[in-house]
């Protein structure tokens, strides 16, 4: 449907959607300038053939633009920007739609940039530097881009931690797993040097790093 925002995966949590800048339309806003101007030297001139030439051509400006607008209105509804806990997504266009999705794992930089102007009203250019063939991707007409760049970082920085949090888990399940350690009344537990070398196996099957080695391997040699 028009206009509507980018579909969520299960799980995923929308923290930004927007349309582009209101600056988008400043085109059309010149148009209307002039079409503006072309009525006052109407008004100001003598009926007459100059006069009946720019009626006519005030006319024919003013639908145009008013066909334009429309046009670009849609356009502008379409274009969907958007940042969630897992990526940061892209959409447009009407008939023939074209989207980008930027999982934040890949996302090495975010840059903004605006100009005079644009510092003062609020809009800029936000690029995204990423790992991957697409490279950098520039998104134009973003509504306060430092906003956007802080919200990027800070989703990628929570993502890192999420991401970390699962390995952990995922290490405590397998150390589990290999290790079993009982307490009293449930079963023999291992001894230091069985749980030992459980440990080398995992860092041989590459279920933990070097960091994780250490800090287990010490905490065993703790407990002797």
């Amino acid at each position: 449907m028009l206009g509507t925002d980018i579909e969520l995966m299960d799980g995923e949590e929308m923290i930004l959607a927007s349309n582009p800048h209101w600056f988008y339309f400043w085109k059309q806003v010149a148009a209307a300038a002039v079409i503006l101007g072309l009525l006052l030297i109407l008004w100001a001139i003598d009926e007459g053939t100059l006069g009946d030439v720019i009626g006519w051509v005030t006319l024919i400006a003013f639908i145009v633009l008013l066909v334009d607008t429309i046009f670009e209105f849609v356009q502008w509804k379409t274009n969907r920007f958007a940042i969630t806990n897992e990526r940061v997504a892209y959409q447009s266009g009407i008939l023939r739609r074209r989207g980008v999705s930027i999982p934040l794992n890949r996302i090495n930089n975010v840059n903004f940039e605006q100009s005079f102007i644009a510092r003062l009203l609020n809009n800029g250019i936000v690029t995204i530097e990423s790992a991957g063939e697409t490279g950098d991707s520039v998104f134009e007409n973003i509504p306060d881009p430092e906003r956007v760049r802080g919200l990027i970082f800070a989703q990628v920085e929570a993502d890192e931690q999420a991401d970390s949090d699962r390995d952990a888990a995922a290490l405590a399940k397998a150390m589990q797993q290999h290790m079993p350690a009982t307490g009293p009344g449930g079963g023999t537990e291992k001894s230091p040097q069985e749980r030992l070398a459980a440990l080398d196996e995992l860092k041989t099957q590459g279920l933990v790093n070097d960091d994780e080695y250490a800090a287990k391997r010490q905490q065993i040699l703790d407990e002797i």
